[in-house]
């Protein structure tokens, strides 16, 4: 069975370096989501690896659910949350990294890693993109369970309907 991964982030801006708010990843199959991981990213710990905050993605994040809100304040550093994403990945063995569009997401990711001079702890070709399969004929929908922007919900929400969609082709 293949092992996968998903992985969403909440960023203060939209060009790769910006500085990312939280960091939220999940296995899943067929079957559904298994193990999970959330971290918060302390700003100012962006910030003082170079990353950026953009005003127009701040002003949109104020506009904001609070408990979507709660990720602007406090978090583990960034060296710490990329540790944990690192330790996540290495861990669960996955063969594919989704995410909705590894466009943002990882390249986001490879900036923060660059701003540590740290390696980029995936290969380019595990990478899937949720969007590909939202595409497809029959892909099957899903009401959104949780906080819309919460990194690890959105990251639940999009294995979720990816899962039931792959399952469902499976079946035909």
């Amino acid at each position: 069975m293949t092992t996968r991964v998903m992985l969403d982030i909440e960023t203060l801006g939209i060009e790769p370096g910006a500085a990312i708010l939280s960091i939220g990843a999940c296995t899943f199959d067929t079957d559904g989501v298994g193990e999970t991981v959330e971290v918060s990213v302390d700003l100012e710990s962006c910030q003082a690896r170079g990353l950026k905050i953009d005003a127009d993605t701040l002003q949109w994040w104020l506009t904001q659910d609070e408990a979507a809100r709660d990720v602007l304040t406090g978090g583990a550093a960034l060296p710490t949350a990329l540790s944990e994403l690192r330790h996540f990945l290495d861990t669960n063995d996955y063969d594919e990294l989704w995410a909705n569009s590894p466009k943002f997401d990882m390249a986001h990711l490879e900036a923060a890693y660059d701003a540590l001079d740290w390696p980029t702890p995936w290969e380019y070709w595990r990478l899937r993109d949720v969007r590909t399969v939202q595409a497809l004929p029959g892909a099957v929908e899903l009401e959104h369970e949780g906080t819309a922007h919460d990194a690890l919900d959105d990251a639940v929400h999009q294995a979720r309907a990816v899962a039931a969609t792959l399952r469902a082709l499976e079946d035909t």
